[in-house]
């Protein structure tokens, strides 16, 4: 079976999910968790993360290392007690949408 044919992981799979929307390599989380590219196969197959790394991926991520456990499945969102922190952009009044695009681009021209 090659590695293209294995489902990948529920971790693996919010991975890949958030380096797409937010325009990042596994070269960029390779350098934020200090884990070499070769542990992201293991990642893609099931294994898991320790909390440490959870904390780098969510830093990277800029979210909660709770959604990030939750995502590699060490606890459960119940656990967690998740809130949605990221709104539907439909569900924003203006003011709040004005202020959501304020916020991401200071951070993109820091």
């Amino acid at each position: 079976m090659s590695e293209d044919s294995v489902t990948p992981s529920p971790l693996w799979t919010y991975i890949e999910t958030n380096l797409e929307n937010r325009g990042l390599t596994t070269g960029d989380l390779s350098r934020a968790t200090g884990v070499h590219r070769s542990r992201f196969t293991d990642w893609r197959r099931g294994k898991s993360i320790n909390i440490d790394t959870a904390r780098a991926i969510a830093k990277l991520f800029e979210v909660s290392p709770l959604e990030v456990m939750v995502a590699a499945e060490l606890i459960t969102a119940e656990e967690a007690q998740l809130k949605h922190t990221r709104p539907d952009a439909a569900d924003l009044t203006d003011d709040e949408l004005v202020a959501e695009l304020r916020r991401r681009l200071k951070r993109l021209a820091s």
